[in-house]
């Protein structure tokens, strides 16, 4: 478990390790864009925090620590047209290394494996 915050997040970019779809993730202050091989792409929310979210209910999402400057040990991201929130532990960050992984910690979603994901930094 690592603590980081939006700032170091900031205007970094991220591909799944071992995924060949081409999907980029972009990281704002506000919002993390999901850059898809498509052209396409889609705009979550999220903010960090210290306190762990295991619901996925959309009410648990605090809409007030977006685009706050905020820092913690979980990233909590919400699907606004879904309304499903999602959040997970950061195990690693590492700019210089270019590694980033999660793993989700929101109970009851399906499909979801072992919840860990590992990033590669897109330069």
């Amino acid at each position: 478990q690592v603590t980081i915050s939006t700032t170091q997040l900031n205007g970094t970019k991220w591909k799944l390790q071992g995924n060949t779809s081409g999907s980029i993730y972009e990281y704002t202050y506000s919002k993390e864009i999901w850059h898809r091989k498509d052209g396409s792409s889609f705009a979550y929310p999220y903010y960090l925090t210290n306190t762990p979210i295991t619901s996925y209910e959309y009410s648990a999402f605090d809409h007030s620590k977006v685009g706050k400057k905020t820092k913690g040990g979980y990233m909590v991201t919400v699907n606004e047209k879904q309304k499903v929130g999602y959040c997970a532990a950061i195990r690693s960050f590492n700019k210089k290394k270019g590694i980033f992984v999660l793993k989700l910690i929101t109970e009851g979603l399906i499909g979801t494996g072992d919840g860990i994901s590992t990033y590669e930094m897109v330069k």
